[in-house]
């Protein structure tokens, strides 16, 4: 078995030089390449309503030459599309008439911006540096909903980017309008004496489920910026804009007094103050600089609270604005694919404990070709030891956090290690579509190193030299695709070293890592990724022990050499009855690389899905785990413990989301052979329902219940190589409430809730017992014992009320209202309940906060 492992990753190797050569002869011209869509200068005044009532739009060109992109791609639309579109010395502006033979059916339900709709809207996709991977994205409902986002790896989107434009909608006899004002300065484009940028336009019907676009690029390309028509005849230069948005944010928190959960009362009001800015300026034609100062994200939903008994961190995503705009340039080669194995950035790495003093982001083209990123960011803070029976009520200014006013008694209680985070980035592109890149991220702790006495004191005692966990880590990608990404051979090799903190430190698995310790991995995705048919994609992930990104990036786990292979079939564009359908396979396995080549297990999973006639979504999948060794679970030694094996199978649906009531589902059975335990068969059940009762209201209720029966988990360490397990029913229930109600397109109220209950209880107790050589501890060794292991139950909510009102564009007013309620503690020498009833919940501490912040957009 160590043997095939060790020679997949020459294989996989070999493939990938092989599509490497035959990625030329499999080029083609994407049928864009020839359309060119002309502009006309606007010589008055455009008003942007909604209209196209001025003398410039009858005079400029029009182009009504758009085809099907969906559900049959390249037919004649059903309906008819006519674009204009004009420019002056400050914007570009889009007029878009979509004219329908039955406008009653038009839909314009309303959302938040950037909101996933459903409706009737139009889309503009604009590459003005015209490098043919990278671009921006505009949208407008036709209830007159904004949206935007950019495009990276020329399929690839995120909605994280906001720019600061205007557009309205309007309505004609037999359709409706679409009028967009693109400031200039939010562009970047070259300086050249005409213009020539990438650019079309899609078009959604959502009563007839279509898609229509102004150049012919089906969904089975797997590609978008590199298929783009140009747009021409835009005499403007570039100029070096500076947007500012300063803000003032106030907000009054009730929390309880006391740290111990088991008294939430009495309650204390701090009132907080914190003014900032944001910047963004052009530095030159091709790098633009964005900071912020003392940067506040009160405004910002709350994780999903969930459960998680295993040993690997949970991937949250990032939501706060800041990190989410621009970044794309710092996201790992293959994102797109899904979650990558090591990523050398992961932005919630900064800011979550300690606050932001400042931050930096600058990106842009540094040559031909090339584009750069680069990240900074200084995290620090006052802290003082807290006498909860006798609060600090004193106010006072620190020169770590200058920018922030608040009462001692809501400083933290212990030492906050001022920390500098830098991320750097650079990708160059090769040939028609691929590219190659480098990058490096660091954490440097401001603080000098722990000592070994220092170390050894009490968690509560250390200072902020032991907290620190710095790291430097360094990365080259590649990502190698045909012209038209039907092929691609991508990946990544990284190293890292261990920068501050302790002197050394243990791993989940046993491996020690000291300071200074350095370790090396990597990744390869390589395959047929486009077209129709059959798909399929082959991969090797490498770490060694001692790689360790997690200072800076997000590595689930290390000490693993895992290939892995898929095979698909993908009819995009519909196989017989069906508007759509896949089918696949999948398989991972996995080996410690630390020379004992542990076998971690192997993952498959196999799934059928299609869109019906009635453009209802189904899809059914099996899987499971074929057994293997857990290497992280038995308290950091690095023993191996037996997996049990599992089979699951699922069925989810999603009904059309044209309609006012959309229902999706997922209901799961999970058979389990646990060893010692007897098998079992358990189910899981996500359900969520959607009403639209009105254009302006929302409301999704969505229901998760999960029951999981584990083979013996560690309890207990007893010392010689001995460990108390025992076998785990586990059970959580969460109740998420999304409501919204949209007064205007730029006045919006959320409302947030998600109360989650879980619990467990442990069965069988036995002894496990390994030696100095670290054997394998398997079930046919585990002998029944007595013992104590505990319980647990807990239950929680959250909530989220925002009022957001654009008062002018890009200028914001937030009026914030959120609670975390937590449940009380079971007393000691109780057992905790056994129930997924919400217990004591608001017997417990809870905090409640009110934010008001106001924010005013200038440019310049």
């Amino acid at each position: 078995m160590r043997r095939a492992a060790s020679q997949t990753p020459l294989q996989v190797l070999t493939l990938a030089l092989l599509l490497c050569a035959l990625s030329a002869s499999a080029a083609v011209e994407g049928p864009g390449r020839e359309q060119f869509i002309r502009t006309a200068a606007a010589r008055g005044l455009i008003q942007v309503d909604g209209q196209l009532d001025e003398e410039d739009w009858a005079s400029a060109p029009v182009f009504d030459a758009f085809v099907q992109r969906f559900p049959t791609a390249g037919a004649v639309p059903s309906e008819r599309t006519e674009l204009r579109i004009l420019y002056d010395s400050n914007y570009v502006y889009f007029g878009i008439v979509a004219h329908d033979s039955q406008p009653a059916l038009i839909d314009r339900r309303l959302g938040r911006r950037d909101s996933v709709l459903t409706t009737d809207q139009v889309q503009l996709i604009i590459d003005p540096t015209h490098d043919h991977r990278t671009g921006y994205y505009f949208w407008l409902s036709a209830g007159g909903i904004q949206g935007d986002g950019l495009y990276l790896d020329d399929n690839s989107s995120t909605a994280d980017w906001d720019g600061v434009w205007d557009g309205a909608v309007g309505k004609v006899e037999n359709g409706w309008v679409a009028e967009f004002a693109i400031p200039l300065i939010v562009l970047r484009f070259p300086d050249a004496p005409v213009q020539t940028w990438g650019f079309s336009v899609r078009r959604k019907i959502a009563r007839l489920n279509e898609e229509l676009e102004s150049v012919n690029n089906p969904r089975t390309s797997n590609a978008t910026i590199s298929r783009l028509g140009h747009l021409t005849g835009i005499e403007v230069e570039p100029r070096q804009a500076v947007e500012l948005v300063p803000y003032i944010a106030t907000r009054g928190i009730l929390r309880p007094q006391f740290s111990d959960p088991a008294r939430p009362r009495p309650r204390l009001m701090e009132p907080l103050l914190d003014v900032g800015l944001d910047l963004k300026a052009a530095l030159t034609t091709d790098l633009a600089l964005n900071a912020t100062f003392n940067p506040d994200f009160g405004q910002v939903e709350a994780d999903q609270l969930i459960l998680n008994l295993s040993r690997f961190e949970a991937l949250f995503p990032e939501k706060r604005p800041f990190f989410t705009q621009g970044l794309e340039l710092f996201k790992s080669v293959g994102s797109e694919l899904g979650t990558v194995p090591q990523s050398l950035f992961y932005s919630r790495r900064i800011g979550l404990t300690t606050p932001i003093l400042a931050a930096a982001k600058l990106t842009g083209t540094a040559a031909k070709g090339v584009n750069v990123g680069v990240l900074d960011a200084l995290v620090t803070g006052p802290w003082q030891e807290q006498d909860e029976e006798q609060p600090d009520r004193q106010w006072r200014l620190y020169p770590s956090r200058p920018l922030h006013l608040g009462p001692n008694s809501s400083l933290p209680d212990s030492p906050q290690p001022p920390t500098n985070f830098l991320a750097a980035v650079a990708r160059g592109a090769v040939g028609e579509n691929s590219r190659l890149g480098i990058g490096i991220a660091s954490a440097t702790p401001l603080v000098s190193g722990c000592t070994p006495e220092e170390a050894a004191l009490d968690d509560d005692d250390q200072p902020a030299e032991c907290l620190a966990r710095g790291g430097l880590g360094a990365a080259a990608d590649f990502d190698l695709s045909t012209a038209n990404s039907e092929y691609r051979v991508l990946g990544q090799v990284d190293a890292s070293r261990v920068v501050g903190g302790p002197p050394e430190r243990t791993l989940a698995d046993g491996t020690v890592l000291r300071r200074w310790a350095t370790g090396y991995g990597g990744y390869i995705r390589a395959g047929k990724y486009g077209g129709e048919g059959l798909r399929w994609n082959v991969g090797y992930d490498f770490s060694t022990p001692t790689l360790e990104l997690n200072a800076t990036g997000f590595q689930r786990t290390q000490n693993e050499s895992a290939p892995r292979a898929t095979l698909k079939y993908e009819r995009p564009n519909g196989l017989g009855p069906f508007k759509s359908f896949s089918a696949g396979i999948t398989s991972t396995a996995s080996w410690t690389s630390d020379g004992r080549g542990v076998f971690r297990g192997i993952r498959w999973a196999g799934n059928v899905g299609a869109l019906l006639p009635s453009f209802d979504y189904i899809l059914a999948e099996a899987g499971g785990d074929l057994g293997g060794y857990d290497i992280r679970e038995l308290d950091g030694t690095g023993i191996p413990l037996q997996l049990d094996r599992t089979l699951y199978v699922l069925l989810y649906t999603e009904t059309n989301g044209n309609r006012p009531v959309v229902l999706s589902g997922l209901v799961a059975a999970d058979f389990r052979d646990r060893g010692p335990a007897s098998s079992t068969a358990i189910w899981a059940v996500n359900m969520a329902l959607s009403l639209r009762p009105h254009p302006s209201l929302e409301t999704r209720l969505e229901v998760s219940k999960d029951t999981s029966r584990y083979s013996p988990r560690f309890v207990e360490n007893l010392g010689d190589n001995r460990f108390l397990l025992g076998n785990l029913d586990s059970h959580y229930l969460s109740v998420t409430l999304r409501q919204q109600w949209v007064l205007h397109p730029r006045l919006t109220l959320q409302v947030y809730g998600q109360l989650f209950t879980a619990y467990g209880v442990y069965g069988q107790l036995y002894e496990g017992v390994s030696d100095a050589a670290r054997s394998p501890i398997r079930f046919s060794g585990l002998t029944r014992t007595e013992g104590v292991a505990e319980n647990f139950y807990e239950t929680a909510l959250n909530l989220n009320v925002v009022l957001r009102w654009e008062y002018r564009l890009g200028s914001t007013l937030f009026l914030v209202y959120t609670r975390s309620q937590q449940g009380l503690p079971t007393p000691d020498g109780e057992v905790p309940p056994a129930t997924l009833m919400p217990r004591s919940l608001l017997s417990g501490p809870g905090i409640d906060a009110v934010m008001l912040k106001w924010s005013y957009y200038w440019s310049a």
